[in-house]
This record gives C-alpha cells, structure tokens and sequence, in this order.
C-alpha cells in the first residue's frame, strides 16, 4: 500500500511539474531542426515568431487557452499551415503540428 501512495505522489509531482502554463515564456531566438533561426517575441497576452533569414511569420496567435498553448504553424518551404501545440522541455521548444489526420513533432532549441 505503502509503495502505491508513494508511486501517486511521485506521479502527481511529476505531472504538475511539467504541466504548461499561463506564464511560460517563449521569447528568444531558437534555432530549427534546419539550422534556421526564429525570433519568438511577446505581443499582448501571446506571442509570434518570425524567421530571421526570410521576415516571414512562422508562428502565429500564440495563445494560452485551456490550460494549454497553441497556435498556427507554417512551414515556408512546403507553403503549408498548421495548427499546432507548444511545450517547453527546458531549452527545447516541442511543437505538436496537426493537419486533418495528420500530426507531426518538431523540436527548436533556445539559443543562449
């Protein structure tokens, strides 16, 4: 019994630990799976991201709703967009893409 209270303490923890949040912070520059650098800078409650090299928005309405981030993502190379959901994992930025049936996971990281 004692090990089951302790494994549910742990886990609650745990999940609360790496639960999202109204004031994460996504600004900074962060650099794609590509080499490409983004600019996440906050604008109202939200935030946008632009790609340095092309002036282009890559991620757009970046809002906090329903305890989770989300947003819409575009690929310039493809000339597609996405919607999409953003975790921060430390230095990593996890972006959860989803079009129709299909979903794809891409990782930047925070430039320092």
């Amino acid at each position: 019994m004692k090990a089951i209270v302790a494994f549910l303490l742990v886990f609650l923890t745990s999940a609360v630990c790496f639960a999202q949040g109204a004031d994460d912070n996504f600004a900074g520059t962060w650099k794609t799976a590509e080499g490409k650098d983004v600019v996440i800078t906050k604008v109202g409650a939200g935030f946008i991201g632009e790609a340095i090299d092309k002036k282009v928005v890559i991620l757009n309405d970046v809002k906090f709703s329903d305890g989770k981030w989300t947003a819409t993502v575009f690929n310039p190379i493809k000339e597609v967009t996405a919607d999409c959901e953003l975790f921060l994992e430390g230095n990593n930025l996890k972006i959860v893409a989803t079009k129709g049936l299909f979903s794809k996971t891409i990782y930047w990281k925070k430039e320092i």
